[in-house]
């Protein structure tokens, strides 16, 4: 099992059992008590856990998100295809929103080619395409934020309303049909509501497990969804609801 994924599921333990121990998690996944020592170890160096000899707990409070940099790395195959899909959607001459994510980042890395103008929060969107010349980039300001690699707050949403653009690709930690399109963080989703409200098109870019997932802060009703761009692994009776509500769907393969 690779390193990030091994950390994403100890964070997911975390958030629902509260505390860990080395010994569970080692035998657990298969790997010496020394690693499981590294992942916690990392974990404490965000934020998140406390360590203590035999284990470590969620620390009080801890937004139940995790980290770019514990994402990062997650499902890479999945979210290069989705990337592709969205980038198939983008036409010369388009602008674009761009948002915060480990799977709308792929997204940048599918535009070399094209020229568009992109607006965008997030510091790795930025950095893959700030060398390009066919691309006129511009970067919303804010309150950089380390769990997404990217700016929040007032200052990005008064910035995001001087903007109407043509397409805004838009990650979430879920997409209910009840609940509609939701993250943990109430700062995230006010930033997310001006990307929908400032553009012509709303496109959703999840994963298939965060899909029938509802998350504390909501920021767009399924109906105000245009196109959601998932895997191939996606539930056909989610995908079959989705659809029935008017929005198109991408399943990446």
């Amino acid at each position: 099992m690779p390193t990030a994924e091994r950390r994403i599921k100890i964070f997911n333990l975390l958030v629902e059992k509260k505390s860990v121990e080395v010994n569970e998690l080692a035998n657990r996944f298969g790997v010496s008590t020394m690693t499981i020592r590294r992942d916690l170890a990392m974990l404490e160096k965000q934020g998140i856990v406390t360590t203590n000899y035999g284990g470590a707990y969620l620390n009080e409070g801890t937004a139940i998100e995790p980290s770019f940099s514990l994402k990062y790395g997650q499902m890479t195959e999945a979210k290069n295809k989705m990337g592709l899909a969205a980038a198939d959607l983008v036409q010369n001459g388009d602008s674009l929103f761009i948002d915060c994510g480990t799977t709308t980042m792929q997204l940048a890395k599918h535009l070399q080619a094209k020229k568009v103008t992109v607006i965008t929060n997030s510091l790795v969107v930025s950095n893959l395409l700030q060398t390009n010349s066919k691309i006129k980039l511009i970067m919303a300001p804010g309150v950089y934020d380390p769990k997404s690699a990217g700016f929040l707050g007032p200052l990005t949403i008064d910035f995001l309303q001087k903007f109407n653009v043509d397409k805004a690709f838009i990650g979430a930690q879920g997409f209910d049909s009840e609940s509609g399109a939701t993250v943990p963080d109430e700062i995230d989703a006010e930033v997310k509501k001006a990307f929908c409200r400032n553009s012509k098109q709303r496109i959703l870019m999840v994963g298939y497990e965060k899909l029938g997932v509802s998350c504390l802060a909501k920021f767009a009703d399924i109906t105000e969804i245009d196109c959601l761009i998932s895997d191939e692994n996606a539930s056909r009776d989610e995908v079959g609801f989705i659809l029935g509500k008017g929005v198109q769907v991408i399943l990446a393969r």
